[in-house]
């Protein structure tokens, strides 16, 4: 194999592939609240329609969508104990916490979790992958400076070898993408479903407003 078919743009390419691959899915946020517990954010993107917040009781997994305030979910917790689930509807705020829909919930949202675990742990491999990618593209350019071709040609082929693994977990990694994407779209329209259940039977009571 010549040189010049794995040129050292190439490498920079899939590192920085991998590097973006590595980076979790969703939009995590963490602060420590006033407990000193950490406080895990998980963000994802819904289909329309107005803003909701999943927030455990331990206060360690938040799933909500983009636009609620973080302001008003802290100003819920400080007068709320437990678990609850906080919507807008309308304009007005609500909070459910009915032990069998808020599990309900919990379940609408798990398939997608389980498959986000799994797209983090193919990102982390697919990091690992990219920092020795990176090394060899180091040795790459070092080689080019000196206009060494034999060493070029067998860095080369060393990270042709090695980009096979990469392009494997990229087409995984693809593929969780797309079936995650079908499981937000079912959880949201279960919660949205949930929603107007908990308001038709009453579960659903005004949320306390924001001092």
């Amino acid at each position: 194999m010549h040189a010049s078919r794995f040129p050292f743009r190439h490498a920079v390419l899939l590192g920085a592939f991998a590097a973006a691959c590595a980076a979790p899915l969703f939009a995590v946020q963490a602060a420590p609240p006033a407990d000193g517990a950490r406080t895990v954010r998980i963000v994802h993107g819904s289909e329309g329609g107005e803003p909701y917040a999943l927030v455990r009781a331990d206060a360690r997994l938040n799933m909500t969508t983009y636009k609620v305030d973080d302001r008003d979910i802290e100003a819920i917790r400080r007068g709320i104990k437990g678990e609850f689930f906080w919507f807008r509807k309308d304009g007005k705020d609500y909070i459910v916490q009915d032990p069998a829909l808020l599990e309900r919930m919990r379940q609408a949202w798990a398939p997608m979790e389980k498959t986000g675990a799994e797209m983090e742990v193919h990102g982390k491999e697919m990091g690992r992958h990219g920092e020795a990618m990176g090394k060899y593209g180091s040795r790459m350019a070092l080689a080019a400076a000196t206009l060494n071709k034999d060493k070029m040609e067998a860095i080369g082929k060393q990270m042709e070898e090695a980009g096979k693994p990469m392009e494997a977990l990229g087409k995984q990694m693809e593929a969780l993408g797309e079936k995650m994407k079908a499981q937000q779209k079912d959880a949201d329209r279960s919660t949205r479903g949930l929603i107007g259940e908990a308001l038709a039977s009453g579960k659903a009571q005004p949320a306390p407003r924001r001092s």
